[in-house]
């Protein structure tokens, strides 16, 4: 059985060029989805919502730019994926 789960009130302060980027997106997306578009805060919510920790962390540490020599969360360029119980792992490179 699913735990219930209960929203959480954050208010987080945009610098106003921040916030202008989210209306700049909702006015695309208007153009494009015409009146099934999200408003600017349902676009918000969408970045913030079903997001996983390690992606969360990983995409900080690309939009600073940190190097991965430094230590990642995760990195493509190290992941091995294999193809089946007998084969050869294959390094995946990014």
């Amino acid at each position: 059985m699913p735990h219930p789960t209960y929203p959480v009130r954050v208010t987080i302060p945009f610098v106003a060029a921040d916030y202008g980027v989210f209306v700049s997106a909702t006015r695309q997306l208007r153009r494009i989805m015409g009146r099934s578009a999200p408003g600017v805060i349902a676009l918000i919510k969408f970045n913030l919502q079903g997001r996983d920790a390690t992606g969360i962390a990983d995409d900080y540490l690309d939009a600073i730019r940190w190097p991965n020599p430094a230590g990642r969360v995760i990195s493509l360029r190290g992941r091995r994926k294999t193809n089946g119980p007998n084969s050869r792992s294959v390094r995946l490179v990014a």
